[in-house]
């Protein structure tokens, strides 16, 4: 153990102030062209700084000082620092200390300056400053100082969150397996392999597996860059420039390494909470490093609220903040969510559908706001508009007949008519003018003009400022990519991103128009005839690159796209396929259509099948599966027809063909609802009713025995159920029997006659009654 300010078994004083480091800066570019104005953390998380959920955590958690280490923009971040109410004092007791790293270029630069400071004598909570969690620090540092009265090489305790395989807190880049001891929850290695190209196997060293008699192998735990540190943990940066980054440098060096005997422990929470609606917030607070008392507070719980250990999460990309800002509005990281915002003076109401109205909205008479919306103080939403799963700034207006879906709208918006905006991010000050269609990922910074009548593709960034780098993205080279820290956002030379390459000689080009200074041309030709700014073009092949290169750019370019807002994990399947295809047919010119080409019918058909599946999983409600599954046709411009057909299959699917008929009924009961909703007339009645005779015909699942007792049980269900009418049945029925050739297996025709039978029948003593009811 390299000598430091302790050692790895000396004992924190019971009596010692926990204190908090907080990173300011995460040194990528995952979040630009957002960020080139202010801090990352400054940016609304729900029309909330990020940082206030941080501060607010920790402060509620009994941290006495917080240190805030920054590089980009520190004048702005101590500015809002000092007017807000944590540098008035009498919001808390929590000291806020700013530390200005300013050659810092990477995470474990920042720790570096933090070694020599005065302040840290002690363990102390290591976190970004944009992370959200109501979960009480109290279990994480008590598990900490537990594990180091185990074990005397212990360093540092990581707090993980649990989210399945397709949860959308997971990172869709990365493929992580944690491999940790069950019995002391020491953390033995990570397995941290891109998602492209999709890995088969991966390496375990044979002492890791030797070291403990039960290794767990966890592919279900997300980092939420939470981390209680000992001192050593600073010294190890300090003596290792090679340790540029926590998880993938730090972390997998610390358990790698065969000459450092460190030890990393894991903390896993096991769930996140669950919904609630109403009551205070009661929660204990840390004030030392005591133990907690494990009934604390429990009978001071006023409100139907069950902790499932907490919530946490960072908001590490786009991606992130997207799963985040869904979390909060939906309320399930309880009581973090707008109608309790940590900002004083900041109000909102709770309506029902989780939509969140500041004072002054206005909403038009035929505007049609959904579920899980935000709407921002002084904000508009004009008639025959409609927001749905979105977050309206202040002072936003939404044109007559444009939607906005899934997306997020920074202060000062302004959505023309006509306009579909669709799983993006807008920042401050931007205008859409009318008819422009900004398709899903598209990230735009401040004090950009789109339009009119221009469609954006799918995971464009836009912005005011043109890069300066020539070189190509690449996630290895981030670090070297830094945001000045100036008010202009000007960057520094290094690797970075690689312009629209177009003729700006002529300013006559289509694609160049030249904006007020009269020096750079703006990208109309991409942005519209009134567009002001320059597109951030994602990769360019130059006759020097060869095809092994480029073939990996596109990879790094795919990764990058799969943390960013809109992507699903159906991108990686499609994307391994395209690349594949592109470079066996020998790298076409249209190789950008490797990153772009995911819009496809095969991607709506299994994100659909996925969505579906979800919520079978989690137990939706038929409300929200086919809200749901109606923005996941909206997202991929997916054929109603398929959503139906899909829809349906899926559905059966999912009875027990050894449990018929209760599972049937059981099944169709509760979620023939979403069936329904994907109806809109008798012909596609009839349309649902030949669905189903083909699933039951063809499905290979179905066993040949059944295929007849399940279409003959299903069909009078949706029936029962109200799903489709007794004319549609008849119809579909009768068309059966006059064209036996249409595709259409005669057997389980022949197992409905006698249910058409009686429909028949009914119809004619309905028709009776009424006549004679009509006589009297």
């Amino acid at each position: 153990m390299p000598p430091g300010k302790g050692t790895s078994n000396s004992k924190v004083d019971h009596e010692e102030e926990l204190k908090a480091v907080v990173l300011a800066d995460s040194f990528d570019e995952l979040f630009q062209p957002l960020a080139l104005n202010k801090p990352r953390c400054l940016l609304p998380l729900c029309n909330v700084p990020m940082i206030e959920y941080t501060l607010e955590f920790l402060s509620s958690s009994g941290v006495h000082e917080t240190i805030i280490i920054c590089k980009s923009h520190s004048e702005k971040l101590q500015a809002y620092i000092k007017q807000s109410k944590w540098g008035h004092g009498g919001h808390s007791s929590m000291k806020i200390r700013i530390k200005v790293a300013r050659t810092a270029e990477s995470v474990g630069d920042a720790l570096r300056d933090v070694d020599n400071d005065p302040g840290l004598r002690s363990d102390f909570i290591l976190c970004t400053a944009m992370v959200v969690s109501n979960m009480d620090l109290s279990r994480l540092v008590a598990a900490h100082m537990a594990n180091k009265r185990r074990d005397k090489d212990h360093i540092m305790t990581v707090l993980l969150q649990e989210a399945s395989q397709t949860h959308r807190l997971r990172d869709k880049s990365d493929e992580s397996v944690y491999l940790i001891d069950p019995c002391s929850n020491k953390l033995l290695g990570i397995n941290s392999l891109p998602s492209l190209p999709r890995p088969k196997s991966i390496s375990i060293q044979t002492d890791v597996l030797m070291s403990c008699p039960e290794v767990e192998m966890r592919a279900d735990l997300v980092d939420t860059n939470v981390y209680m540190c000992s001192l050593p943990v600073l010294a190890l940066f300090t003596e290792n420039f090679d340790y540029q980054s926590m998880r993938r440098d730090f972390i997998h060096g610390i358990l790698a390494s065969d000459l450092l005997s460190s030890a990393i422990y894991a903390h896993v929470l096991s769930g996140t909470s669950t919904l609630a609606f109403e009551g205070p917030n009661s929660s204990s607070g840390l004030g030392g490093f005591s133990e907690p008392d494990a009934t604390a507070a429990a009978s001071d719980v006023e409100f139907d609220f069950i902790s499932h250990s907490g919530y946490a999460a960072g908001v590490i990309d786009t991606a992130a903040y997207d799963a985040i800002s869904r979390d909060l509005v939906g309320r399930w990281a309880y009581p973090l969510c707008p109608d309790s915002s940590p900002i004083d003076g900041s109000t909102y109401s709770y309506n029902r559908g989780c939509v969140y109205k500041a004072q002054s909205v206005f909403l038009g008479r035929e505007s049609h706001v959904d579920r899980n919306v935000v709407l921002g103080p002084n904000s508009h939403v004009a008639d025959f508009a409609r927001v749905s799963e979105a977050v309206i700034g202040a002072r936003c207006c939404v044109g007559e007949r444009s939607v906005v879906r899934g997306s997020y709208m920074f202060d000062d918006v302004t959505i023309g008519k006509g306009s579909t905006v669709e799983q993006a991010i807008i920042g401050e000050r931007v205008s859409v003018l009318d008819n422009v269609v900004l398709e899903r990922g598209c990230v735009v910074g401040d004090d950009v003009t789109l339009g009119p009548n221009v469609r954006i593709p799918a995971f464009t960034r836009i912005a005011r400022k043109k890069p300066q780098s020539t070189n190509v993205f690449s996630d290895d080279d981030m670090d070297s990519y830094s945001e000045d820290d100036n008010d202009e956002g000007d960057y520094k030379q290094g690797p970075s991103i690689k312009p629209v390459h177009r003729d700006t000689a002529n300013s006559s080009s289509p694609f160049s128009t030249t904006n007020s200074a009269g020096i750079e041309p703006f990208d109309t030709g991409i942005l519209g005839s009134a567009g002001v700014g320059y597109v951030w073009s994602k990769i360019s092949q130059t006759d020097d690159d060869d095809d092994d290169n480029y073939t990996a750019d596109i990879e790094d370019i795919i990764l990058r796209q799969l943390r960013t807002i809109g992507s699903s994990f159906a991108d990686i399947e499609l994307a391994e396929t395209d690349l594949r295809d592109d470079v066996s047919d020998g790298l076409s010119a249209d190789q950008e259509q490797v990153v772009d080409s995911v819009s496809s019918m095969e991607v709506f058909e299994r994100e659909l099948r996925l969505t579906v599946a979800r919520a079978f999983e989690k137990d939706h409600s038929v409300e929200d599966a086919a809200f749901e599954i109606s923005n996941v046709r909206l997202s991929y411009n997916g054929d109603q027809n398929d959503m139906r057909r899909i829809v349906i299959q899926e559905i059966l699917g999912n009875i027990n063909m050894g449990e018929l008929p209760t599972s049937a009924k059981n099944v169709l009961s509760r979620w023939g609802g979403i069936i329904q909703k994907c109806i809109s007339s008798r012909i596609e009645q009839v349309d649902a009713i030949g669905i189903v005779e083909r699933y039951c015909a063809l499905d290979p699942t179905v066993d040949d025995n059944l295929r007849s007792r399940l279409f003959r049980q299903t069909i009078p269900l949706l029936y029962e159920f109200d799903i489709v009418e007794d004319l549609a049945v008849i119809a579909w029925y009768n068309k059966a029997v006059d064209r036996p050739g249409d595709n259409v297996s005669q057997e389980l025709v022949q197992k409905l006659e006698v249910f058409v039978d009686w429909l028949n029948e009914s119809d004619e003593e309905s028709g009776q009654s009424s006549e004679e009811s009509d006589d009297e």
